[in-house]
């Protein structure tokens, strides 16, 4: 999607977020789309704006890679509360939840947004993975009457977010965004267009979902960005979210990987019933056997790229998931898995280049 757009409006807000602060790496942790989105900017937008934008003001971008899965029949909730993590059979209608899908091994395949309607589950995959998803559910549905159906490629999903993204949609919506809980869910127009509003706060700070029909994507964009939303491109994403501790599919959420280690143990529930994986994620709670952990990574200098080695006196002690540069202060941050034993604020580890690697607790 092209859109040429001109970055009219300046907004006074307060400086950039320090990445050694505790708030940059909130508990809140959600999927974050691989974006694709290439967007024609104005000269005057500089890095430094859009990261601005996604901390502290209105950013917008397309996610339309994620996956939407809609669940239907009488059995739909159940099916879902027994195949992954969380507590989802007391969700309301117009209530949502965070919740993983594991294997029998307690390993990660997904980790999914579920927002219940009163006739239907929305379900938010991460990017590229609904198929997989809709194969998991089918396959564990026997005479359960559910049904999958995938529409990702029928819709589009614009994202607002940042410090501002409440007030700014609640000026397009009459005031209704304010009330809305982090999984509630709006249906109004945004815009003059039929949408559904969905409020997941993916990247740590107020973030908001807007799903509307694919014909609807490209000129939804440009309004909202003419309307003072800033367009905002993958690498900034990639940086805020990288900055903030927040894991993403396919680099710190696979199967090589458990909710434990993931820190993702606040979206798996210890009093429900049986699911996918539970014998495994249990024991490992109870009889503390997790030997690896999330963490944060900064280094003032350069930083390896993802999937090289961490090292502590030339053994290795873990490996980098994620890398990112950020624009205000020029230093380099990253997520990687280490050792028990080196998860600890300060902690100094080295790269496979040498450079001085320090560690960040994410919990």
């Amino acid at each position: 999607m092209v859109v040429a757009l001109t970055y009219r409006e300046k907004f006074d807000t307060a400086g950039p977020v320090d990445a050694l602060c505790a708030s940059d790496y909130p508990r809140y942790m959600g999927p974050v789309t691989n974006l694709d989105i290439d967007v024609v900017l104005d000269r005057e937008l500089t890095t430094k704006d859009e990261y601005r934008a996604l901390t502290a003001g209105v950013a917008v971008m397309d996610r339309s890679d994620v996956g939407r899965l809609l669940l239907t029949g009488e059995d739909a909730l159940d099916l879902l509360n027994r195949l992954s993590t969380n507590e989802l059979a007391t969700v309301e209608v117009g209530e949502g939840a965070a919740t993983v899908l594991t294997t029998n091994k307690g390993r990660i395949v997904d980790l999914l947004y579920v927002h219940r309607l009163q006739d239907r589950l929305v379900i938010f995959t991460s990017p590229g993975n609904q198929q997989r998803v809709a194969e998991w559910i089918d396959f564990y549905t026997f005479v359960e009457d559910v049904a999958v159906e995938d529409v990702t490629s029928n819709t589009a999903m614009l994202s607002i977010t940042g410090l501002g993204s409440t007030a700014f949609l609640d000026v397009l919506t009459k005031g209704q965004v304010t009330s809305l809980a982090t999984f509630g869910r709006l249906g109004d127009q945004v815009a003059t267009v039929p949408a559904e509003i969905y409020r997941s706060d993916f990247l740590g700070v107020p973030s908001f979902d807007i799903v509307i029909g694919d014909e609807h994507g490209r000129p939804l964009f440009a309004s909202l960005a003419n309307k003072g939303a800033v367009p905002v491109r993958l690498n900034m994403v990639e940086a805020v979210r990288v900055q903030r501790g927040i894991p993403a599919f396919g680099k710190e959420l696979t199967e090589d990987y458990n909710p434990h280690e993931a820190n993702l143990v606040h979206r798996v529930s210890f009093s429900k019933g049986c699911y996918i994986g539970q014998e495994v994620i249990t024991r490992l709670q109870t009889y503390e056997k997790v030997s690896k952990y999330l963490v944060g990574l900064r280094s003032d200098g350069e930083m390896s790229a993802p999937g090289s080695f961490l090292t502590h006196d030339g053994r290795r002690i873990g490996i980098i998931t994620s890398a990112a540069h950020l624009p205000h202060s020029g230093a380099n941050v990253g997520l990687g898995y280490v050792r028990k034993s080196f998860v600890a604020n300060g902690e100094t580890v080295n790269d496979e280049a040498g450079n001085e690697i320090r560690i960040k607790v994410l919990v």
